[in-house]
Order: C-alpha cells, then structure tokens, then sequence
C-alpha cells in the first residue's frame, strides 16, 4: 500500500476473495494452542496464531510460508514459497 502498486494490491484482493480460501475465527482454542506453539516452538504471536489456526483446519490443509521455522511445528502441512 506504501508503493501504491496496483497490480500488488490487486493480486492481494484476488487472493483473499478466492472460493476455496478458509477463514478461521480467532477463538479460544486457536488462542490457546497459540500460546503454546509460541511458548514450545518460539514463534512470534502472529506466528503462532498462523500456525494454530491452519491447524484447527486438519492436516490436510496447506500452510504456505516463506519462513522455514513453521517446519518446526508438529503436524503443520508447511509448504516454502522461495522467490
């Protein structure tokens, strides 16, 4: 948004009103499995809710990143984006 690149911002849009993307609410299990991935793992609280919240989905469901330390997680579906 800083940039004001509307290609950027229109990719971004394009993303987030995708049919098969799930949004999962914040509630006290995510929260919670949150608080301990962050203590057991060291993730950073936006991290670890990230990563509590693609799990609350199943293990079926993708978690894509371009930080390696998701990996560390047990029973992430962690997919690296490199570029």
């Amino acid at each position: 948004m800083k940039a004001n690149d509307s290609v950027a911002l229109a990719a971004f849009d394009a993303f987030f009103a995708r049919a098969d993307l799930v949004w999962v609410e914040l509630n006290q299990n995510v929260v919670e499995l949150a608080a301990a991935i962050r203590v057991k793992h060291g993730l950073k609280t936006p991290d670890s809710l990230q990563a509590a919240s693609c799990l609350q989905l199943g293990s079926e469901h993708l978690f894509l990143t371009g930080d390696s330390s998701f990996k560390r997680v047990n029973g992430l579906n962690v997919k690296i984006l490199h570029g």
